[in-house]
């Protein structure tokens, strides 16, 4: 649709269409945004207040735990409750609650049978070992310090936030302590707070408070009623539901359902009306859509000024990529301007550079090292990172380099060093080994896999014939001697933060060494275990060299001369 037209073109067509579509969008579906904007924020509310709640009840827990472990340890306490005499118990429960702001009081014997019941004597007997928080208790249990939910008790109508705590006289439980605060209209006021919420507190389908004058309880009640599988869900799994929708005296309402606490049947709803949100998001209605034309108007003028900014920098950045991704790493592209396309062109040029310098540092490293980087590429490569690996492993040497550099012009050695090193690389790597690294005039190369031993005695083979048939390199050098050996070598990265080294050291590293120095001009030497363990003999020439004693290593090694010949 769009080719053939320039950036500038495209660019107005687009923000203007862009602009053309909010606006009918907003016109068509600013209903659909206020619902959801008055959902939000009265999610947000909802929240808040579900916060302050958790908090009240904290509070209140707090203190009652508090009064109920202080009561429960009072040594005059627990010799009234000792005495297991009603009217004694009565008494103290009576002097207690003086002190004490608590709604409820109950103490009872060590079976759950009650001694004492503040302001109700004639309870005196009753069995409440069925709470669940006397029950606790008289197992020994104290109230948790940071309980999800409270415990509650419904009685005669009431319902408590309850706490309650064993009463010990030496290690024997002789008694139970429950103290409880009543929740009625000043709690659901507390709870509204600031908010725009109504809260209304339930006991089954029984209005128990509220944070305002209910005319309506019968609808209230139909609420409860009607959405009995939502709140004994809610109660089950201790949780807030999601905000729903519902009429009271014709006025719509959007509302949630809590549990107060966790024991009984009790929960409160918190509702707000909907028609109270819309007056607040009436005006930002009629903003959205000034707002909306004003930018259509704006926005044409804008197009077509940074579409011709905008259009020549990138077209020139393009055509530079283009030249990138056909290989042209010299490319570069000038730019005078500070803005976001300047930063973006300065950095292309930037990205440019490090390629090529990305390129030729990829010279100086081995193909292993260079399989490793590509294969941490999302991690940083530090010291410590290695691995032991069973490799075979290739040294090298140029015998007369070192009295040649003494006679020699310094480009015209090290043209004749680049040259037999140079082939020596191409052997291995012809045989899928990978350059370690270059000593002077040494070369160590690495092979893995099931066949490295035999690629890297093939390498060798090969790099000895290539030295006898160059007339050139070998009239210069007196010739070259290799040592190949195999075994569990440690392949990681050494050396500094500041400069890595990617390479292996070991026993079996420094064994390949010394056999490179025990070398002849022309020899390739192997140890016999290393011809022994894989059969070489089958495969190759092999002539034993007498046994020697090699620096670091404190028994006498068997040594194995592979022939080529």
């Amino acid at each position: 649709m769009f080719k053939g037209l320039n950036i500038q073109t495209k660019l107005f067509l687009l923000l203007s269409g862009l602009t053309i579509s909010v606006l009918f969008v907003v016109l068509v579906a600013v209903n659909q945004i206020s619902s959801s904007t008055i959902e939000q924020k009265v999610l947000l509310d909802f929240k808040q207040l579900q916060s302050f709640f958790k908090n009240q009840q904290a509070l209140r827990y707090d203190r009652l735990a508090e009064s109920a472990s202080l009561i429960g340890e009072n040594s005059t306490f627990k010799g009234n409750v000792q005495t297991e005499d009603p009217a004694t118990v009565a008494y103290s429960v009576g002097e207690f609650a003086n002190f004490t702001k608590t709604d409820l009081f109950v103490v009872t014997d060590e079976d759950g049978l009650v001694l004492a019941w503040l302001d109700k004597p004639d309870r005196a007997g009753r069995d409440i070992s069925e709470v669940i928080t006397v029950e606790q208790a008289m197992l020994g249990y104290y109230p948790d310090l940071e309980p999800e939910w409270p415990f509650l008790w419904e009685v005669d109508d009431n319902l408590y936030q309850i706490v309650s705590v064993p009463i010990y006289a030496g290690n024997r439980i002789i008694g139970t302590l429950t103290l409880g605060t009543v929740l009625e209209d000043i709690e659901a006021k507390q709870l509204k707070q600031q908010t725009p919420l109504d809260i209304v507190l339930f006991m089954d389908e029984s209005i128990i408070g509220s944070s305002s004058p209910i005319y309506e309880e019968s609808e209230y009640e139909q609420i409860a009623r009607e959405n009995g599988a939502l709140i004994d869900s809610m109660i089950a799994k201790s949780t807030i539901s999601d905000p729903f929708r519902f009429k009271i005296n014709d006025e719509e309402q959007l509302s949630f359902i809590s549990p107060l606490g966790i024991g009984e049947r009790a929960y409160y709803v918190a509702t707000v009306p909907i028609s109270r949100e819309f007056q607040a998001l009436s005006s930002i209605q009629r903003n959205i859509i000034i707002i909306a034309a004003i930018s259509f108007f704006i926005i044409i003028p804008i197009a077509i000024f940074l579409g011709s900014i905008i259009s020549n920098p990138i077209n020139r950045l393009t055509q530079a990529m283009l030249k990138v991704e056909d290989g042209d790493l010299n490319v570069s592209v000038e730019t005078q301007s500070k803005d976001e396309i300047g930063m973006l062109t300065r950095a292309f040029n930037k990205m440019i550079i490090g390629l090529r310098e990305r390129f030729a540092l990829t010279k100086y490293v081995g193909d292993h090292t260079l399989q490793m980087i590509q294969t941490n590429a999302d991690q940083t490569v530090g010291l410590g990172d290695a691995t032991t690996q069973n490799l075979a492993i290739l040294f090298t040497d140029i015998r007369g380099s070192t009295s040649k550099i003494e006679g020699s012009k310094p480009d015209e050695f090290i043209n004749m060093l680049n040259e037999t090193l140079g082939a020596q690389s191409q052997i291995v790597l012809q045989n899928n080994g990978s350059i370690d690294k270059f000593v002077g005039d040494s070369v160590i190369a690495l092979f893995s896999g099931d066949d490295a031993v035999e690629r890297a005695i093939s390498a060798a083979i090969g790099i000895q014939r290539d030295f006898r048939n160059n007339k050139r390199i070998n009239s210069y050098f007196e010739g070259i001697g290799v040592g190949v050996n195999h075994g569990p070598m440690l392949l990681g990265n050494m050396g500094a933060n500041e400069r890595l080294d990617y390479t292996v050291i070991g026993s079996e590293v420094n064994l390949c060494a010394r056999l490179c120095s025990e070398a002849k001009v022309g020899q390739i030497l192997i140890t016999k275990k290393l011809a022994d363990s894989f059969n070489l003999a089958a495969y190759h020439s092999l002539e034993d060299v007498n046994a020697k004693d090699l620096k670091g290593f404190s028994n006498r090694i068997d040594i194995v001369e592979v022939n080529y010949e």
